[in-house]
């Protein structure tokens, strides 16, 4: 996935728009645009702000991995990594709706 997809992802999740984020990383309103629509990219500087805000790695924002957290070196295992790639792209209330799922099923798997 490139750069201006997650990007997108990522502002969405967080339900910002496109001028909201540019203010709060200090560009202007087009910049956001500009680097969704691949017109421009990044500096590092703003590429590790961006990591910052949103709490992902630059490797993420860049495609490099698709690990979403940063993970201190370690190996995630793929459905792992699958998981967390699939739950990135979930609204607000599915993440809710998910986490109560995988609640119910840890009490369904310990009651067995």
């Amino acid at each position: 996935m490139n750069f201006n997809v997650r990007l997108r992802q990522l502002r969405q999740k967080n339900n910002l728009t496109q001028g909201e984020l540019a203010k709060i990383l200090g560009l202007k309103p087009t910049a956001i645009s500009n680097y969704e629509s691949e017109r421009n990219e990044p500096s590092f500087d703003k590429l590790i702000a961006l990591s910052k805000y949103f709490d992902v790695s630059c490797d993420y924002l860049l495609g490099i991995t698709d690990s979403y957290l940063p993970v201190g070196g370690e190996v995630l295992d793929k459905d792992i990594v699958e998981f967390f790639d699939l739950y990135q792209q979930l609204s607000k209330a599915n993440v809710e709706e998910i986490k109560s799922f995988a609640k119910y099923l840890l009490f369904k798997q310990e009651t067995m």
